[in-house]
This record gives C-alpha cells, structure tokens and sequence, in this order.
C-alpha cells in the first residue's frame, strides 16, 4: 500500500512500511570472502578517516570499508573549542564554554516528527554530547594537527568576527582551519578556499600506520552474536558478498540519507518546503541508519538537515521536490554566495516577511509561510559596499578576512563578480533599470514591490526599520540603479538526525542501553543538534564534533579511555 505525501510544491509516493525496510537475508553461498580486524570502520569521510588515522596511532588492526570509489569530502575548517592555535589567538579566539554549551542547547524548538506528533519538548538535545564536544575538541584537533603537520599542513584559528553579532545574533570564534600547501595534495590536487587538498594526505597518514581501505564496497547489515555487534556483510564490486569479522567492534561514519530526496522529503517535510538545490555527499542514502535499526538501534524522532540560504533558481520556481542538483564539477560555485548578506528580502508577493539580519535557518524556514516557499532578494549598483558594511563573517564572509595567520577566508570582490556574472547568464540573477521592470522580471506584483521598496528606503534614511527591528547599520536604501533580484531558497547540504549515541559513541537501542560493538560518528549519529538544522554563528560545529566524537569512538574502542 502507498500514500502521498506532500512537500510544498511536490507531491512524494511513499511506502506505507518503515522507511527503513526490512534487513536483507544473505545467503551463505553469496559470501565469497571473510576476513578479520580489530576496527572496521564503514564510510571514509571526515568521521571515518579521522578515526582511521586515531586507531592506525593505537597500533589497532584497521579495515576501512567504503560505498563509493574515493574517500569523501573533508572540511578544512572546523568549529573547536581551546585548542592550539585559538589559544595562540589570545583574547581574540577566547571561547565561555559554559556559555557555548548553553547556546547550542537553547538553539532548537519543539517539532513534529514525520508521524505528525509533536515533541513537546523546547530542547531536544542530548547536552551531555555537547559539553563533551567543548571539553573534547581541543585535544582532537590538536592531535590531528600534529599527525599532519610532517606534511607542512598547519592549523589556524580564524578569530575576526566583525562586531562579534549578527543582527542580535551573537557569533563565537569556533572557526579553525587546516592550510594545506597547495603543492602537497598529490596528483589530485586543486585550488580549494587558497588551500590544497587534505584528503590525499588523510589516506596517507592512514596507510602510514598500515590501516585497510576498500573501496566500492558498501555495507549490507551487521552480524550479531547475541546482542553484540561483531562485524558487518558488505558487498563487493562484483554483486558478491564480503563477510568481516571486528573484534574490537564496527564504527558506522555513513553519513545521513541527504543523496535519497525522497527519503529526505519523508523524514524532513519542514526542510523539503524551504529547499529548492542540493550539493551533498554522493551515496548518502541512510544505508547505516537502516542496517543500525535493524541491528536493534533507534534514531532520533524528528528530522534535522542542514540548509544554507543558497538555493538558487529562476523566477517562478517553486521550492520542494525535485531539488535542482548543482553541477558537479563547479560544486558550491554554483550556489548563491550572497544568499546570507541583509539585503531586501521579499516574498512571492513582493513584501517583506522577516528581519534580514539573522542567520540563515531562521529565514529560511519561515519560507513555509510564504508563496513558492521562496523569497526574492534584492540589490543595487553599490552592492559591494553595502557587503563592506555589513561584514558578515563564517560562512557568509564576502571580505578577505584579516586574520593572521591567514586564514583565506572571504571569495573576495572579483570573485563575487565572476559567480554574479555566471548566474547572470545562466538566467537566475535578474537585471533591471527601474523598480518596476525588476518586478515584472522577478515575477512579482508591480504595485505591491514598488511600494515595498519605496516604503524600505524611507525607513533607511530614518535610520529605523518600524515594521522588523533590522539593525540600521544594515538598512541601507535601495536608489541607485541598476537593480538586480534573485529568486532564492534553501540549499540542503546534508541531515544531521541520526541514530541515538551516548557519550562513548556506542548506538543506543530502543530501551536506551548500548549495542556492544556498535558505534556512531558524524552525520548518521544523531542528539547533538534536536532541530536546529544548524547553528550558523558557532561556525564549522558540525565537522568540529565529528571529528571530536571520532577520536573519542575508537579511543574507547581501544580501551585508551
């Protein structure tokens, strides 16, 4: 039996059964090959390459076993908390913990979860994952730091953080990075944010201390003896079946199910709505969270992604399914970067809905209320120096930033220009001499933008934003043609709702006790963020904790803590 499902703007077939199906049998006669280790860790992403690393230093016996051809995508700059190089920043990268841990367990709300029930709860929050990312990060990164500093990789915090506010949104310095030479990334190597590539060197490092890798081989389901996770089935690239044996136990680092839109559309309706482009991990398709449930493990109950305000399209689309896929080879330069900075925003109906001068999940998901689940955003001649004053930072920084050592963050004018001008001719961004014209190109009602605009560039002479509260130096009049407008919503990175952990990262079953054996990191890991899809201004948190979790999963695993 099926039903529908609706997202704004996209109707969903999908299953009347668990989302997550029904564990596979595999027959003996389909296993082709068994091996042993001590550690298998399945997925080498950011989670799963840094616990490589950690185990290959404890001396373990390491296979990591991975879906897709390559190791996955590695941030370079990661939201921590004391490490090395913010302590080397003095004051300027000085971090409350206790303050930072309360944020993070303020920032969510209560939710329906995708059987419509609501979690009356306003803080769905595991704080006990939390406090340890801020106790542990430090020393995580610090530890990988050292591991990859013989190959000239040196890690920096980025301390500058404007004014330290959004709009009344507070930002903290978590935003460290690893500056690669550009040189040192092997054959594979390219320019990325002024840096090389890491993720060469990772397997490097990895293999140094003779950790396994095989690629192509995706996880099936897990092998139990009694209650305790043992190892895991995988298939291999012929369609026949690996069995491997792990004495020490399995860490999942599968990442989350953002690549199966579908799935996503099921388990994050709210998100769905608000979401019109996709640039994610290929092969992210729940695969660990399904074979973990099936192994006896829960998930988290609502659904959690994470958006940026880059979402991108031509006038008229509607947000929802099907996400418009950004090209592979151009990745995020495909996005809207300016989709962050305090211009005019306006609705479908070409007025103002919200204070533009908040992070980018909360303008996002008020979307839901509005037509197409889009906005508009406008902009002028004199844009650029209106981004100078505004100086937005993290991932919305537009201005080199002056941090030393450089941090190269910020795509700097020319490069904005050349990304403006590329979505210019592919028909996203619209150019017009007056107001009026910009409408009519947008698709909005004439009248109602007109008098939106005229009514926003009284209040910015005034100083005072009457009808949201905007920060005045923010409200700056929209008089000097040309004009330009985009249509623009949400762009879904990844889901962060996962399976239930505790704080050794050992997956929790239905009655809350661990499944010896069994362990999660990073994306298919949930209870660290409840619903807050993802908290802008404690920047690169989300790598930050993957990284402090997977250290501290195989640390455990091997008896060092």
């Amino acid at each position: 039996m099926q039903k529908k499902e609706k997202s704004n703007g996209a109707t969903v077939t999908a299953s009347a059964e668990a989302w997550y199906g029904t564990e596979p049998e595999i027959p003996v006669s389909d296993i082709t090959e068994t091996i042993g280790t001590e550690i298998l860790i399945i997925g080498a992403g950011t989670a799963g390459m840094v616990a490589a690393i950690v185990a290959g230093k404890q001396g373990a016996r390491t296979l990591v076993i991975e879906k897709n051809p390559t190791v996955g995508y590695f941030k370079t700059y990661n939201g921590i908390v004391d490490s090395k190089a913010q302590r080397a920043a003095g004051d300027k990268a000085k971090i409350d913990k206790e303050e930072i841990v309360q944020e993070l367990v303020r920032y969510p709300s209560q939710y329906e979860d995708v059987d419509k029930k609501l979690i009356a709860n306003s803080n769905p929050v595991d704080e006990k994952l939390v406090r340890l990312w801020a106790e542990e990060s430090g020393q995580a990164i610090d530890f990988l730091a050292d591991e990859l500093a013989e190959y000239g990789i040196k890690h920096v915090a980025e301390y500058d953080i404007g004014d330290g506010y959004h709009g009344k949104f507070k930002i903290f310095p978590t935003h460290t990075k690893f500056i690669v030479p550009v040189l040192k990334g092997g054959p594979k190597a390219r320019l990325h944010g002024g840096v090389g590539v890491i993720e060469p060197l990772m397997v490097k490092k990895a293999k140094s201390y003779g950790v396994d890798f095989r690629f192509n081989t995706p996880l099936v389901k897990f092998i139990k003896h009694g209650s305790r996770v043992v190892g895991a089935i995988a298939r291999k690239k012929d369609g026949s079946h690996l069995r491997i044996e792990a004495s020490r136990g399995v860490l999942l680092c599968t990442g989350g199910y953002s690549d199966d839109h579908e799935l996503f559309a099921r388990l994050n309706p709210q998100a769905t709505a608000v979401t019109t482009m996709y640039y994610g991990q290929h092969g992210n398709t729940g695969d660990g969270i399904k074979a973990a449930i099936w192994a006896g493990g829960e998930k988290d109950r609502y659904g959690t992604a994470g958006l940026f305000d880059r979402g991108i399209v031509k006038p008229g689309v509607r947000a929802g399914l099907p996400f418009r896929r950004l090209n592979a080879r151009m990745g995020p330069m495909d996005a809207f970067h300016m989709g962050s900075q305090p211009f005019l925003k306006v609705n479908m109906d070409g007025k103002r809905f919200c204070n533009e001068s908040v992070p980018y999940d909360v303008i996002l998901y008020p979307l839901e209320y509005e037509k197409n689940g889009v906005c508009c955003v406008i902009w002028d001649a004199k844009y650029w120096e209106n981004i100078e004053k505004f100086r937005l930072v993290a991932c919305c920084r537009q201005i080199p930033s002056p941090t030393k050592p450089a941090t190269y963050e910020g795509i700097g004018k020319m490069l904005n220009r050349v990304l403006l001008a590329r979505a210019s001719l592919k028909g996203y961004i619209q150019k017009a001499n007056s107001i009026e014209e910009l409408a009519t190109k947008l698709k909005l009602p004439v009248h109602a933008f007109k008098a939106t605009v005229e009514r926003y560039n009284r209040m910015a002479k005034a100083g005072v934003d009457e009808d949201f509260g905007k920060p005045a130096k923010d409200l700056i009049a929209l008089e000097t043609p040309p004009f330009y407008g985009a249509t623009n919503a949400g762009w879904m990175m990844h889901t962060t709702d996962g399976l239930r952990i505790n704080t050794d990262m050992q997956v929790l079953d239905t009655q809350g006790k661990a499944i010896d054996g069994l362990y999660a990191v990073g994306d298919v890991a949930g209870g660290f963020f409840g619903t807050n899809y993802y908290p802008e201004l404690v920047v690169g948190v989300a790598s930050g904790k993957t990284i402090t979790f997977a250290r501290h999963a195989v640390l455990h695993m091997t008896g060092a803590i």
